[in-house]
Formats: C-alpha cells, structure tokens, sequence
C-alpha cells in the first residue's frame, strides 16, 4: 500500500524531501543569539508588577 506522498512523488507533482536536510545545515551556521541577563528575566516573567486585593476586594499593585 502506498501513502500519498509516495504517489505524489512518483507523479512528478512533489519533489523528495531534500529541503528538509538543506534546512538544517543552514541552521547550523547561524550564530547563536546572545541575550542579557535583563532580557532572560524578563522573558521569564521575573519583572512583571504583583497585584493583589485590597480591603473592599480591590485589586492594587504590590
């Protein structure tokens, strides 16, 4: 039994996945993305206001 891609493949209509290999040595080359300690903690959600509620069930920032 043959699958889609298969027959899409035998048909001309789609090419074999080389793109795929291609893809992942061009990642390879890229530089690595060098982020400050600030930018990591605030990703993380380290820097974000404290809400809580107050008498008569207000919300207020810590």
């Amino acid at each position: 039994m043959r699958t889609l891609q298969s027959e899409l493949i035998r048909n001309g209509l789609l090419q074999a996945c080389s793109s795929v290999v291609d893809q992942k040595s061009t990642m390879k080359g890229r530089p690595k993305e060098q982020l400050s300690r600030w930018e990591i903690e605030d990703l993380m959600g380290v820097r974000r206001d404290t809400y809580r509620r107050g008498p008569g069930g207000a919300f207020r920032r810590r």
